[in-house]
């Protein structure tokens, strides 16, 4: 029993008010005799006290008591704890984060096992009305005010959980602020898998079950400055009671490495790892064995620049060796030649170009390479060495027509010849790389073969990028990503599907981790997106005793005042009556 107001009980002390003046009251009473010769030499009645006492108390006394002491509890007002599984409103509270994505025993993961709480609570007890909100980073009302129960069933089972990181208590509160506020509710049931702090006293906490994890809590690439490729930095976390035995695999979509490792319990360990034959924009890492939480066992990574290939042309343009670049990545053509990964001359005399890689195609360079006279091959077979850019590449295929006599004033490597003149040549310094063709494409039959885009693609896999800027913001699942700088934005894709954008505000929300592609008139460039490093850090001990007594079984306040109130008026008309009926007896007689 609850009493709102125990004050009221000071009224109390007024029973003594009444004491007194009952008690001040005479309690003889004068009688008309004939004589008092009967009466004289009578002893009176020896009384004990208490028979005494007792003809001082008559029921008039307890009844005005009784009326009292009514009246007084009734202005505590009095509330009676009752067992009750029938309430006006009920707030659903789920955790829709990233990690209630994690598989459990039984069910599919942890939200579907909230799910099915959730709607097994709503089932034993009713409720008029059932506000539902799946609480994150990023918090919305599945069901608002004046749902019934049935729907927000129907809700629960439809909903499924987010890619953001969890939400605070300060979400919670505003969230439920805005459909009424916590003491609007009966009951809130609470679905998570960790408890938020000052969770308001009428939440009934559900937590599931704890699973082990093992995670990429952390992954960056940066290029190297005085060398090729790249170092890629990943933190480990190991989320178990056990040592794991991991493997990091880190890719740019071409190439890839590998990192063994050994992992002590409940541990997180970061490691740095060489990738020197990198030439990519967009990096993943991925960490095995396979655990109950696969979403963070994969992270993203894209340098700021274009992930296609910026060409600056000079010449002709020849559709073939166009085709065969698109074949390998996106293919910009730029204006400037600074902002070139490649440039190709084709078919006139090149000025002298200091640095950048240049890929001459029947055409020569002032004060590097002199092409002369045609000279006629048509009847010999090509020969080539072995090369890194003649991986796969069979270059007996080849048939050239004809081909222009070339004179250099550099160093160079003859990479592949024929009839003891060179067809493909390289020359390598330190600013600068020059690939020499000497035959016009259209002479030879690579436009045909399956080797030409062999060939073009380990070119493109060997050019040395433009370097990125170095940034080092990372990109979260529900953020609003800032699309800005880059140009007109003509698509935004994800694994090839189209995903909306504002194009007035120039960004996106990131609903979900991957690899964004955004296109623009500068080119295409790399957004990679992962889930908040938070969902997979190491939880703290859940407070068990601090749950159950959360959790414990719902109870309903009665008031008692108004049944009290009604008693004293009954007290107070038995009270009337009594007095009339003893009244003809107190009378005194004329």
């Amino acid at each position: 029993m609850t009493l709102l107001l125990p004050q009221a009980f000071y009224l109390a002390l007024s029973g003594l008010l009444i004491l007194l003046l009952h008690f001040l009251r005479s309690r003889e009473r004068q009688r008309d005799v004939s004589s008092l010769l009967l009466w004289e030499g009578l002893h009176g009645e020896p009384q004990s006290k208490a028979a005494r006492l007792r003809q001082q108390l008559d029921p008039l006394l307890l009844l005005q008591l009784a009326i009292l002491f009514s009246l007084v509890f009734a202005l505590a007002q009095p509330l009676l704890d009752l067992p009750s599984r029938s309430y006006d409103g009920i707030a659903v509270i789920i955790d829709g984060s990233a990690s209630m994505r994690s598989e459990v025993d039984g069910s599919p993961s942890k939200y579907t096992l909230a799910v099915d709480e959730a709607l097994s609570y709503l089932a034993e007890h009713a409720a008029s009305e059932v506000v539902v909100i799946q609480h994150s980073a990023h918090p919305v009302i599945l069901a608002g005010e004046g749902t019934s129960r049935a729907d927000a069933q129907a809700v629960l089972r439809f909903s499924a959980p987010t890619w953001y990181g969890d939400g605070r208590i300060e979400d919670f509160e505003s969230l439920l602020g805005s459909v009424g506020g916590a003491g609007s509710f009966d009951r809130i049931l609470y679905l998570s898998d960790h408890v938020l702090a000052d969770l308001p006293e009428n939440t009934d906490i559900v937590l599931s079950p704890r699973v082990d994890n093992l995670a990429i809590t952390a992954f960056s690439v940066r290029e190297n400055v005085t060398s090729l490729g790249v170092t890629a930095f990943v933190e480990l976390t190991n989320d178990s009671e056990e040592y794991v035995d991991a493997q990091v695999r880190l890719s740019d979509g071409e190439n890839q490495t590998t990192l063994q490792v050994v992992l002590a319990p409940s541990s997180a360990d970061r490691f740095s790892i060489p990738f020197p034959t990198s030439r990519g924009t967009v990096f993943t890492a991925r960490v095995s064995p396979e655990d109950r939480f696969a979403a963070d066992n994969e992270r993203y990574y894209s340098l700021d620049r274009p992930i296609d290939i910026r060409v600056f042309w000079i010449g002709d343009q020849n559709r073939y060796l166009l085709t065969a670049l698109r074949a390998v990545a996106p293919v910009t053509r730029v204006e400037e030649i600074d902002r070139a990964d490649l440039v190709i001359v084709e078919g006139v005399e090149s000025p002298l170009l200091h640095q950048g890689v240049v890929l001459l195609v029947n055409a020569g360079m002032t004060d590097v390479v002199d092409l002369g006279e045609s000279i006629a091959a048509s009847s010999e077979t090509p020969s080539a060495i072995d090369h890194d850019l003649l991986r796969a590449v069979s270059a007996e295929d080849f048939r050239v027509r004809e081909l222009r006599e070339a004179t250099f004033e550099i160093p160079y490597q003859t990479l592949i010849e024929i009839a003891g003149h060179p067809l493909l040549t390289e020359s390598v310094d330190v600013h600068r790389r020059l690939l020499v063709f000497t035959a016009d494409l259209m002479n030879t039959n690579l436009p045909i073969t399956v080797d030409f885009p062999i060939l073009v693609r380990n070119i493109v896999n060997d050019l040395v990028r433009v370097p990125s800027e170095i940034s080092a913001s990372s990109l979260i699942a529900g953020d609003f990503v800032d699309l800005s700088g880059r140009g007109a934005i003509s698509a935004l894709e994800l694994r090839d599907r189209a995903v909306d954008y504002s194009a007035e505000l120039e960004s996106f929300r990131a609903e979900s981790p991957g690899i964004y592609t955004l296109r623009t008139e500068r080119g295409a460039y790399a957004l990679a997106v992962n889930i908040p490093i938070s969902e997979s850090q190491l939880l703290a001990e859940v407070d068990d005793t601090r749950v159950a007594v959360r959790a414990e079984e719902a109870r309903r306040h009665f008031p008692l005042w108004p049944l009290l109130t009604a008693l004293a008026l009954v007290v107070l008309i038995l009270e009337m009556l009594l007095y009339i009926g003893l009244t003809p007896q107190l009378r005194r007689t004329p």
